[in-house]
């Protein structure tokens, strides 16, 4: 296969050349918008934590407590466990752009790309779940300053976090066949 070692598309005339095209331009496409999304988490997650009358509001409304004396200290360990899931997402981010990367350099299949989706599946996972299990206790935290009686531990559970799961199930997912189909080549290349 020639020409498979390029790191951008070339044409070399083969029905194999529109569909490098196509994986280079879509390997950059999912890079952009890997990238855009987490810096769009992060201004969020900032943005939010830091408006403490729209905390105040959303938060109180929500946990049907009133807020107005919710300690500066409270809201930003709330905004540090959430930067904390963030590191997870943008560690999964790094690790997908790498073995992207691998795909767009190599132009097949490889071991280093499959480690490196696998890492950013489980990494994709472990935030998800982090995110789930902080909720309540950030809901407590908003709430710790209240008489006991009033403290709040709500857990919560979206229509985005079973898409967020499911999204790192199907990355799992091809991590693995990618793996498998790496070793039936690499076995099969021993029997010629």
């Amino acid at each position: 296969m020639n020409g498979l070692s390029s790191a951008s598309p070339q044409s070399n005339g083969s029905g194999h050349s529109a569909a490098r095209v196509k994986l280079f331009w879509l390997a950059q496409l999912l890079r952009v918008l890997s990238g855009s999304y987490t810096a769009w988490v992060l201004v969020r997650i900032v943005q939010w934590w830091t408006d403490s009358e729209r905390v105040v509001k959303n938060m109180g409304g929500y946990l049907a407590r009133d807020l107005s004396g919710l300690p500066v200290s409270a809201r930003l360990l709330a905004m540090a466990l959430d930067l904390g899931a963030w590191l997870l997402l943008l560690a999964a981010v790094v690790c997908a752009w790498k073995s992207l990367g691998h795909l767009q350099k190599e132009h097949t299949f490889s071991h280093p790309m499959a480690r490196l989706l696998t890492w950013a599946g489980w990494l994709g996972a472990l935030c998800q779940l982090l995110t789930l299990l902080i909720r309540p206790l950030q809901t407590y935290l908003m709430t710790a300053h209240l008489p006991a009686t009033e403290q709040v531990f709500k857990w919560a559970f979206y229509p985005q976090d079973l898409l967020g799961i499911l999204l790192c199930g199907v990355i799992l997912c091809f991590a693995y066949l990618i793996s498998w189909a790496v070793d039936i080549a690499e076995e099969n290349r021993g029997f010629i």
